[in-house]
């Protein structure tokens, strides 16, 4: 083939050509960039000890079949193989065969092409893939901890087994202490560093020095920086990553410039994921904390209602018992009975108070099952379950809305009697709680009426309940909803108690306004309507 070498050598990649037998005849001049063998030395040599499979070995047999039935063949459909170069090493490469004929004998022309940069680019990119991945899995892992110091545990653990770094180490703030405390680290950081100190601000240190500032701090070599903590220390590379306010991650390494971008890129984005469960964490644990004080809180009011309902209901039954039993025997002796009167409505007035502390007690701010409710029909219901006297209920429009059935009445019904008992006796503020307004002595005279109405409210958001009595005061109406508010003797400063929370049970707001007649107006927000059931209940 001596009168190809000027040919090949023009060609712009390294060349061999290949007779049937699989033995090399000729090159050009670059061949050498790939095998480190001259040209002259790659003559006569085979195609199984030029190159090789780095799976399987030997490709020989697989060579020699391309060159007993040859075929064009470009690289993207070639081979991907290896060059076996001069000394032992190899070189990725990707071949490309050309058949052609010469004084009737098949031969091929192989194109070599170094892939090593391709190959180290999809190397590369197969690392981050499942670095990625590994990310996931020990994300989905860190989610299942419940505790600061486990989380630390599987950080440390992943940067170590994961990412290679080995010498790491998790410190977490003492907020009563006011300095970072070591919590979890690798074996090697163990080794090197020994004894993990504490941080704080009046000691010099290139992790509290990130933490103060919340933005991560890479020290590419330790013995420039003035901040160091231990001069003598042996880590040289330091990545020291803030945790939010719940402390840092500190990855070392005992010579300098260790950590690449990647390195830096990686570290923190698993930075981000570790100091998004500690916020996690700290949001259950106060959750627990506070689901501890409602249930300590519940078995108080179920203690206190127990007490209500059976250590008061029936020293009450029995005074009340013996009061009528006292009365027939005055009357029967034509004695006078009006001070027994004073003595019957006392009694009364405690057992509204029972009834309503029972209900605040036992009710809550929890609801059972919601269901559909046309909000007519059930302010209809509920006025037929109130002493409305001579008033009058008027309903304008209706909504359906998502509710406890049970409870919403509740709420309606004592907000009727409110108005019924209160709006025509000088404008009290819920069951007992008033404002003074017509006379010196703070009550008015009596109206002869009152009007109530339910509507829905104009921009679709709830309802309200008004009646056309005095009102209340602009000054008392952030206060009429707090239990035992009352100016009134008679009135047990419940009632809009139980309407706000039968409103908090729902997720709705209550706020009091004034009616267009000057009355008071009850406006429930928040609440989910159902335009389109029209079925009512």
């Amino acid at each position: 083939m001596d009168e190809f070498p000027a040919a090949l050598d023009a060609l712009p990649d390294p060349v061999v050509i290949v007779d049937a037998d699989g033995v090399v005849r000729s090159g050009n001049a670059r061949v050498e960039s790939v095998f480190g063998h001259a040209r002259d030395d790659v003559v006569g040599m085979a195609v199984g000890e030029l190159f090789f499979d780095p799976d399987e070995g030997d490709a020989g047999d697989e060579l020699r079949r391309y060159v007993a039935d040859p075929e064009r063949r470009s690289m993207s459909v070639g081979l991907d193989l290896c060059a076996r170069r001069a000394g032992g090493s190899a070189l990725p490469v990707a071949l490309g065969f050309a058949p052609f004929e010469r004084d009737g004998e098949a031969h091929l022309l192989v194109t070599v092409v170094d892939d090593s940069g391709e190959r180290e680019a999809e190397s590369d990119l197969y690392r981050r893939t499942q670095t990625l991945e590994a990310l996931h899995e020990a994300t989905q892992d860190l989610l299942k901890t419940t505790d600061r110091e486990v989380a630390a545990e599987v950080a440390i653990e992943y940067i170590e087994e994961v990412l290679g770094h080995r010498i790491a180490a998790v410190w977490l703030y003492d907020a009563d202490q006011e300095l970072l405390d070591p919590v979890s680290w690798t074996a090697k950081a163990d080794d090197i560093v020994g004894e993990h100190p504490t941080y704080t601000a009046e000691g010099r240190s290139i992790s509290w020095a990130a933490f103060e500032s919340g933005e991560p701090e890479y020290v590419s070599d330790t013995r420039a920086d003035p901040d160091r903590h231990n001069p003598d220390s042996l880590i040289r590379s330091e990545l020291v990553l803030p945790l939010g306010r719940y402390g840092v991650i500190d990855v070392g390494a005992t010579e300098p410039e260790a950590f690449s971008e990647a390195d830096l890129a990686v570290v923190r984005l698993w930075t981000a994921t570790v100091t998004m469960v500690f916020v996690r964490i700290e949001r259950e644990q106060q959750l627990r904390i506070r689901e501890a004080e409602i249930a300590r809180e519940r078995d108080r009011l179920e203690e206190f209602a127990s007490l209500v309902s059976h250590d008061l209901r029936n020293p009450l039954n029995v005074a009340a018992g013996n009061l009528d039993l006292l009365r027939e025997r005055l009357e029967s002796e034509q004695e006078d009975v009006t001070e027994l009167d004073v003595i019957d409505r006392s009694l009364d007035r405690i057992q509204e108070l029972v009834e309503d502390m029972l209900t605040l007690a036992r009710q809550g701010t929890e609801i059972d099952d919601t269901e559909t409710v046309s909000l007519s029909a059930l302010a209809d219901e509920c006025w037929d379950g109130v002493d409305t006297a001579s008033a009058s209920l008027v309903v304008r429009g209706d909504v359906h809305l998502r509710a406890d059935r049970s409870r919403l009445r509740q709420g309606l019904e004592n907000l009727f009697a409110n108005s019924v008992e209160h709006g025509s006796a000088g404008g009290r503020t819920g069951s007992g709680d008033s404002v003074e307004h017509g006379s010196a002595s703070g009550r008015a005279e009596p109206d002869d009426d009152v009007a109530v109405a339910v509507c829905p409210l104009d921009d679709g958001e709830g309802f309200y309940v008004e009646d056309d009595g005095p009102g209340i005061d602009p000054e008392r109406r952030e206060e009429v909803f707090e239990p035992g508010v009352s100016t009134d003797p008679d009135g047990t400063g419940f009632g809009l108690s139980i309407v706000a929370e039968v409103a908090e049970a729902h997720g709705w707001t209550v706020s009091v306004a004034e009616s267009e007649t000057g009355g008071a107006r009850f406006e429930f927000r928040g609440v989910d309507l159902d335009p389109d059931d029209a079925s009512g209940e």
